[in-house]
């Protein structure tokens, strides 16, 4: 079966920039969480790309929020992008400048960081 979804991890300095690709389900929340693992141990600021996901379906986030631990560890966590609200954990912060949690971007919105990333991807939405 071919997965759906990847993700690029980098750190820089006392950072890691972790950007997700794809779709985000029950398998990428656990892959999420081990990266953040990773970074935990290093004890390094990371922050979550969700601006190259193409979609994020709900029991990825529920994974997230349930076996994320709860600790000081969310408090580390910046999450930004188009998806941030869709899979943000409890706790985790959103980066100001992004949508809020249930904004659907169609790339319209006024003075929208998203804009450019939806039209060179050329997604479309349908019902």
């Amino acid at each position: 079966m071919k997965s759906n979804f990847h993700l690029e991890a980098s750190k820089k300095n006392q950072e890691y920039h972790i950007h997700l690709h794809g779709v985000f389900d029950g398998a990428s929340a656990f892959e999420l969480i081990e990266i953040i693992r990773d970074g935990e141990e290093q004890g390094l600021t990371m922050f979550i790309d969700t601006s190259r996901l193409k979609e994020v379906l709900p029991f990825g986030q529920t994974i997230l929020n349930t076996h994320l631990p709860r600790n000081e560890i969310r408090a580390k966590l910046n999450f930004k992008g188009v998806w941030a609200g869709d899979i943000l954990p409890a706790g985790c912060n959103l980066l100001s400048g992004h949508h809020e949690k249930g904004h659907k971007c169609t790339g319209n919105c006024k003075n929208c960081r998203c804009r450019q990333d939806k039209t060179e991807n050329s997604i479309k939405f349908t019902n």
